[in-house]
């Protein structure tokens, strides 16, 4: 009896030990996938996952895609509250929800979160049918949650013999190849000890362990294709959006009447992107050959919307009716480089357009999902990027040009009429130049209340009475391959309390739109990486209230490291305190090592931003 008390403590105590490290263990996942013929095939998969607290529960969820290609065949799981009984979950209790909000009956979601007091294990067991064929074979990703550990897990892909496939895996260790019959690939995957979430951290796909795999040669929705190079795929696109780009001839008139009078192709292009803004909306929607094959542009033409392939092929319909040329791209915005060594139509989640103009030296890169964009910008999921053009001798790939890093800026310059009981009137002019203007490209036609909370986010002082009362921008004065949008914001506010009195003095913020950053005090586990740099400038006025006058100010300040540069000045003349903070953030890749020179930096980052000024009662 006491041997057995001392084991159950153990027990005990080792599963206390793992709520607080762990958010979720996951015990087992082992998947199978059989590749029947090139239109059919299936995946068995076993998934049990111990979940400690909430934010362990995204590890746990159950959530499949189905649609006319792949269907849940079986379904049946349990949920074990520690110490408990089995607690049966069925097919009945998935929840099913269409991903067309109503378009079209095609796609689904089908889920199911597991509720019960923690701790508790989740077990999942299930088959999913696939049909018509697949460019690529279910993706293997055992663990998507920070501080989730992974026991035991096995990923198993069965082709018919002499099947070529491409294959990709991190952290996944050795693929074992079994030929016979069949060609068995499997992975065996080593004991994962979790991540930890982190800012300025690398993509999952260099942290956690994956498999990614697919046929060369396919078959989908009954037409064939190679994916042995970005050629193969491209071509394989092309021939699908052969014959989806006729227009009415009613329309291709009036289209052409819309465009007469322009003097170039760039005017005709800008027609048609500005007509493209105001008929259409975008609508995510998964139709035809499972969301590879764009709508008709005549259906977008009537329908009013579209989903980035029926979109940007609208686009290109419209500009070739009027006899300019384009060519549909294929890109993935998650990603700015292909995944090394493996070709293939899965790895891209989006298309857009690409627009030569030899009359301005440029290309012109179209968003036709949000024609708010502006033209001739290169928004920041696509800027510096790998894509595939689509064309008739096949995909060609390329890079979308990325942008000088000083070209992305945001400049604030206040004013602060400063009362002697702390209360204050701002007039603020906001400036943004580049991918800084992305938030605020929708200004115009925002709620009244989105504008104010979207105006004094990151003010250390409490707001009233915010009115906007100016938007100026460059969007549509793109010239040539120098373009860079910008766009200017002025508006007011007040505030009952800017300074805080006490003693006689004003104890007044240097700068109430701080860009301090925050820090860990854990040690730091991955990389730290920055993608891109920035440049930050604020200039405050700040009018110092009759009756007093100036008793210390912020020192200056200037730091210059690896993360970026940091300049910050103060004077006083007559009546008024000058503040000038400018921050030039740079692109970087560090290893973890270096966070104790990371966390110098932002800490006098931070005490700098965060300087106060003193005024005292003459």
């Amino acid at each position: 009896m006491k041997y057995r008390l001392t084991v159950l403590l153990l027990l005990w105590a080792g599963l206390l030990a793992a709520q607080e490290k762990y958010n979720a263990i996951v015990l087992e996942d082992v998947e199978t996938f059989t590749m029947s013929s090139p239109t059919s095939g299936s995946l068995e998969v076993r998934r049990s996952v111990r979940v400690f607290n909430d934010a362990g529960l995204e590890d746990a969820v159950f959530q499949e895609y189905t649609d006319q290609f792949r269907s849940i065949t079986s379904f049946k799981g349990t949920v074990v509250k520690e110490g408990g009984s089995p607690v049966k979950i069925k097919k009945d209790d998935l929840v099913r929800v269409s991903i067309a909000s109503g378009l079209a009956e095609d796609g689904f979601f089908n889920g199911y979160q597991p509720s019960a007091s923690y701790p508790f294990t989740v077990t999942y067991e299930y088959t999913m049918s696939f049909r018509k064929g697949f460019a690529s074979f279910p993706s293997f990703i055992p663990v998507s949650g920070e501080k989730v550990k992974l026991e035991k897990a096995s990923y198993t892909l069965q082709v018919p013999s002499g099947t070529h496939i491409n294959t990709l895996s991190e952290k996944a260790g050795e693929v074992r190849k079994e030929t016979g019959k069949v060609d068995t690939y499997q992975w065996n995957l080593p004991v994962f000890e979790g991540y930890a979430e982190e800012s300025l951290m690398p993509s999952w796909r260099e942290i956690v362990p994956f498999v990614m795999a697919s046929p060369v040669d396919f078959v989908f929705a009954g037409v064939p294709g190679n994916q042995s190079t970005w050629k193969d795929v491209g071509a394989w696109c092309y021939g699908l959006n052969e014959g989806t780009d006729d227009l009415p001839e009613d329309f291709v008139a009036r289209l052409k009447e819309m465009t007469a009078s322009a003097g170039s192709d760039l005017e005709k292009v800008r027609i048609l992107y500005d007509y493209l803004r105001e008929q259409t909306r975008y609508v995510s929607i998964q139709l035809g050959i499972g969301g590879y094959k764009p709508f008709p542009a005549s259906q977008v033409q009537r329908s009013g919307f579209g989903d980035c392939k029926g979109l940007s092929n609208y686009m290109k319909a419209m500009l070739g009716a009027v006899g300019v040329a384009s060519d549909y791209t294929l890109v993935n915005t998650d990603r700015d480089r292909f995944l090394p060594g493996y070709s293939g139509i899965g790895q891209m989640n989006h298309a857009m357009l690409c627009v030569p103009l030899p009359e301005k030296k440029d290309t012109l890169w179209l968003e036709c999902t949000n024609p708010s964009v502006p033209l001739g910008y290169r928004h920041e999921d696509v800027a510096g990027h790998d894509v595939v053009l689509v064309t008739a001798e096949g995909g060609i790939p390329v890079r979308v040009p990325s942008y000088a890093d000083t070209l992305s800026r945001d400049e604030c310059e206040m004013d602060i009429d400063l009362s002697a009981d702390g209360s204050a009137k701002a007039t603020v002019r906001r400036s943004f130049w580049l991918d800084e203007t992305e938030d605020w490209l929708l200004i115009r036609d925002w709620k009244p209340e989105t504008r104010r909370t979207r105006l004094t986010a990151g003010l250390t002082v409490q707001p009233q009475s915010v009115t906007l009362t100016g938007v100026k921008d460059n969007f549509r004065d793109y010239d040539g391959p120098d373009y860079c949008p910008w766009m200017q914001v002025d508006y007011t506010f007040d505030t009952r309390q800017y300074a805080t009195t006490g003693n006689a003095r004003l104890f007044v913020p240097a700068n109430p739109y701080p860009m301090g950053a925050t820090l860990q005090r854990t040690k730091r586990q991955n990389d730290l990486v920055h993608k891109r740099g920035a440049v930050s400038r604020s200039l405050i006025r700040i009018h110092i209230p009759e009756g007093y006058k100036v008793e210390s100010l912020p020192a200056p300040v200037s730091l210059d490291a690896e993360w970026g540069s940091f300049t910050a000045a103060v004077r006083v003349e007559g009546d008024e305190v000058t503040v000038l903070h400018e921050f030039h953030s740079k692109s970087f890749r560090e290893p973890p090592e270096e966070y104790d020179s990371f966390r110098t930096f932002v800490r006098a980052l931070n005490k700098a931003y965060g300087g106060r000024i003193v005024l005292i009662s003459q």
